[in-house]
């Protein structure tokens, strides 16, 4: 038993000690083209050019949306403001319109 055990510590070691020292094996050869590869850095550039596009765009939109909620949150504590803006976009604030017996007459053709 004791020997079968020794055998076997032995080998172990010696496996280990041959895979540290002469590594597992040696890298299979690239088989890709130049061409290929100046592709690729071609993709690679454009890519992070649309990456950074896309940050900027990021960066632009969240400060809008900021914007917008600091804006909204304004507009929260002003209701009866709002309301009277709004009533006086219903009546047409700034439009010039006829009296009414104006129209009337218009319509009958008479001044």
């Amino acid at each position: 038993m004791r020997k079968g055990r020794r055998v076997r510590l032995t080998w172990a070691t010696c496996a280990i000690i041959s895979i540290c020292f002469f590594g597992c094996s040696q890298a299979p050869p690239c088989k890709v083209s130049p061409v290929e590869l100046e592709e690729l850095r071609e993709d690679i550039s454009v890519l992070q050019k649309d990456l950074k596009t896309a940050r900027d765009r990021e960066a632009q939109l969240t400060t809008d949306l900021a914007n917008k909620q600091a804006d909204l949150e304004t507009k929260r504590g002003k209701p009866a403001e709002l309301r009277a803006q709004l009533e006086q976009v219903k009546k047409g604030a700034g439009k010039t319109e006829k009296p009414k017996e104006a129209k009337d007459a218009a319509k009958k053709g008479t001044p």
